[in-house]
């Protein structure tokens, strides 16, 4: 750990109150994303061309067109070029079992853009008996939005069966006047029993564990976070893309994972 983390996680602590999800946890990894050009290799790997949900673009593998350190932030660009889309998403090379996790980001607007920050499964990147498809591995939407509803934020998650625990949501959306004006904070405070999600601190969403076994709760096991930037595709072209949305950005401030201290 950096001594500038070191020292953001004290002040941190400092500030936390009690109902705070950084209460009693502290930094154990996080990407501020200061300097310039690509993002810290040590840090973030990258999907590579055409990846899922029918979507219009192909990610581009550690292209600074694409994606960048640049003023402070993590820029994600969705670029068109003679109807060639590109655009990136990027993976954590580090995974992790529960913990807080807060990202802060702008995201773009415009009919056809998709932004997401998520968390997935890190038996789906195994190979052979280790390997865990999709959705079995679980998934955890932090933060979706599409373009064609812009001030709508979406969090979402995925299993392959749904808990049916009382006061447990696999869903939910909330509107958010002029969501894409400026950066906000997306929160997961994952637990044993249950997954609780933030927006600029505000508890919006629990997913409970029911303890009736992985097909509802497969969050047990590790997962990595993505960070990307997809255009059409199933939800995200649903609406088809405007053209006149390129460039399109996604900034993304940091990323800070906590544990318990």
């Amino acid at each position: 750990m950096t001594l500038i983390s070191l020292c953001l996680a004290a002040h941190l602590a400092v500030l936390a109150p009690a109902d705070d999800p950084r209460a009693g946890k502290k930094l154990v990894w996080s990407d501020e994303f200061s300097g310039k050009g690509l993002p810290d290799a040590s840090k973030w790997s990258y999907e590579k061309g055409h990846v899922r949900n029918h979507e219009a673009q192909s990610y581009s593998d550690a292209d600074i067109a694409n994606s960048r350190r640049e003023g402070g932030s993590l820029v994600i660009e969705a670029l068109e070029q003679s109807d060639n889309v590109t655009s990136a998403a990027l993976e954590s090379k580090q995974s992790w079992v529960y913990g807080y996790f807060e990202v802060r980001a702008k995201i773009p607007t415009g009919t056809g853009t998709w932004p997401a920050i998520w968390l997935l499964g890190d038996g789906i990147r195994k190979q052979g008996a280790a390997y865990i498809p999709w959705p079995r591995c679980g998934e955890i939407d932090v933060m979706e939005n599409v373009g064609f509803d812009p001030a709508r934020v979406h969090f979402n998650v995925h299993t392959k069966g749904r808990s049916t625990a009382p006061g447990s949501v696999a869903s939910h959306n909330m509107i958010v006047p002029g969501l894409w004006k400026k950066f906000h904070t997306y929160g997961l405070d994952w637990l044993p029993d249950r997954l609780d999600f933030y927006f600029d601190g505000k508890k919006v969403m629990t997913y409970l564990n029911d303890h009736k076994g992985v097909g509802a709760w497969p969050f047990d096991e590790p997962q990595f976070v993505i960070l990307n930037l997809a255009i059409g595709g199933d939800w995200g072209g649903q609406k088809g893309v405007d053209k006149s949305i390129f460039p399109s950005k996604f900034l993304v401030d940091y990323v800070r994972v906590y544990k318990p201290g």
